[in-house]
């Protein structure tokens, strides 16, 4: 048994299925050698991508939530004449949103099928990864491990016409049996921790008379329809398109999970009520017609001060040890070296975030972890990790500034633009993540460093593009009711 706490609670949130309280977590994990408080057990839970809130201070795993479900999806016609199917998107949500989609194991109903490398149009790739939303389509594409020839970055200069991917035999699926275009497949979770889905395949009535299968597929579509209207009111952008359509199937199991289910595929091909729209530089489902505003109904209670709790909440050793990999390094090369104190000023720079003791002892832990990563120095090969990491922290302080100056400013978030607000918040999160990866000497080396590098050009200019308007929207909202007296 591995008595490592971070494991044990990894182990417990990935494959508990009943609902529980957080006594019930707080007892099980420490009969299992984890000692954390009740209120640290209560954290853990709210702040895990993992679990999700009920009513009545119970919570249910995602594991509890999509394991046996079914969903369902129908292979194109290009899939048909290759003999092979690519899963994309098309498990989504049921799966582990931390598991991509080649690393998935798909059985039938005796054995797990082996997955085989197989070529497929970029056109077909794109439609069927392009749930993940745009921004991270291609790297999900690109990033898949059968794709051993071509890299994000290159596509800069021309986007391929075919491209390599994870791929399963249909006649495997079908135990020996033909697969013909208009079949189906009905899929459902067996393992959501390892990631292993079963596809059972539902043949199409090619008669001309209309089959029960056929009229409970339509209703499904209008339900569908319904409770993705509901769940968007209810609970907004989310974090992600996956995380929109975990909240959907987490409160409308009973009508969705049915076994003549139809797709979100063939959803997005019929519904007019609904699209795929542009939520800061990231794509959300949303109402047609509507843009999607910061404030709603989900978040009323945010406020600027809510902006300066998330970069407290942000910070991580990973963060700490990027800065300081960049402060020896630029040290080492400079005649005039700065000194922690400075250091410490790029990291918070927001007022009264550390008092004086936490400075104190934030330098006497810096100046101790200095020396151990100047040893692990040599671990990184890449000679532009560098440049790469001084750039990434250099942007991630400007958006803390600026995040800092909101928070602060006393406005309320209404009073600023919803647009740049929301790419702001992007900004923070998608560089934080890079800062965090670079951080981990695990990682190091396995980084995709010019695809990084293309993307944070990108980053910088949207910047540079936010900043401008949301600090004018500062100073005219901060002096608007200031008048002269003469």
């Amino acid at each position: 048994m591995n008595s490592n706490p971070a494991f044990v609670i990894e182990e417990y949130l990935s494959t508990k299925q009943a609902s529980f309280t957080v006594d019930t977590f707080y007892h099980d994990v420490k009969k299992q050698g984890v000692k954390l408080s009740k209120g640290d057990a209560r954290e853990v839970l709210f702040s895990s991508n993992l679990v999700f809130p009920l009513m009545g201070d119970e919570f249910i795993t995602r594991s509890g939530v999509f394991t046996g479900r079914f969903f369902s999806f129908m292979p194109t016609k290009e899939e048909v004449q290759k003999g092979y199917v690519i899963l994309g998107h098309r498990a989504m949500p049921f799966i582990n949103p931390d598991l991509p989609p080649d690393k998935i194991f798909i059985s039938n109903a005796k054995q797990i099928i082996p997955s085989k490398s197989c070529v497929f149009s970029m056109n077909l790739a794109m439609d069927v990864f392009s749930l993940y939303g745009e921004g991270y389509v291609l790297p999900y594409i690109f990033g898949d491990h059968s794709n051993e020839k071509l890299a994000l970055s290159s596509i800069q200069y021309a986007m391929p016409t075919e491209i390599t991917l994870t791929a399963w035999s249909l006649k495997d699926l079908c135990d020996g049996e033909d697969f013909k275009y208009g079949d189906r497949f009905i899929g459902r979770v067996l393992n959501w921790k390892e990631g292993i889905i079963q596809l059972a395949v539902q043949k199409a009535d090619r008669s001309n008379a209309v089959s029960t299968e056929d009229m409970e597929r339509e209703d499904w579509y209008s339900v569908f329809e319904k409770c993705l209207l509901e769940s968007i009111e209810k609970n907004g952008p989310a974090s992600s398109i996956e995380e929109q359509l975990a909240y959907l199937y987490l409160e409308h199991q009973k009508e969705l999970c049915i076994y003549n289910c139809g797709s979100i595929e063939d959803f997005f091909k019929r519904t007019k009520a609904v699209t795929f729209s542009s939520y800061g530089v990231e794509t959300r489902i949303w109402k047609q017609g509507e843009q999607i505003p910061f404030i709603g109904k989900w978040n009323p209670d945010m406020s600027a001060n809510s902006i300066y709790l998330q970069l407290q909440m942000m910070f991580s050793v990973q963060i700490l040890d990027c800065f300081l990999q960049d402060f020896n390094y630029q040290n080492k090369k400079s005649d005039k070296p700065v000194s922690y104190e400075t250091l410490i000023d790029d990291m918070f720079p927001f007022p009264g975030s550390l008092s004086q003791p936490e400075r104190k002892l934030l330098m006497m832990q810096m100046e101790k972890r200095s020396q151990r990563l100047i040893k692990d120095d040599f671990i990184c090969t890449n000679k532009k990790m560098p440049v790469l990491r001084k750039r990434i922290l250099t942007l991630f302080t400007n958006v803390s500034k600026l995040m800092a100056a909101i928070s602060i400013s006393g406005l309320k978030l209404t009073d600023l633009p919803s647009q740049e607000l929301i790419i702001l918040e992007q900004l923070f999160s998608h560089v934080h993540k890079i800062i965090e990866e670079m951080g981990d000497m695990m990682m190091i080396n396995q980084l995709p460093v010019e695809d990084l590098m293309l993307s944070l050009d990108g980053m910088e200019e949207t910047f540079a593009d936010i900043q401008k308007t949301i600090q004018q929207s500062i100073d005219i909202n901060t002096y608007k009711d200031i008048k002269i007296i003469e």
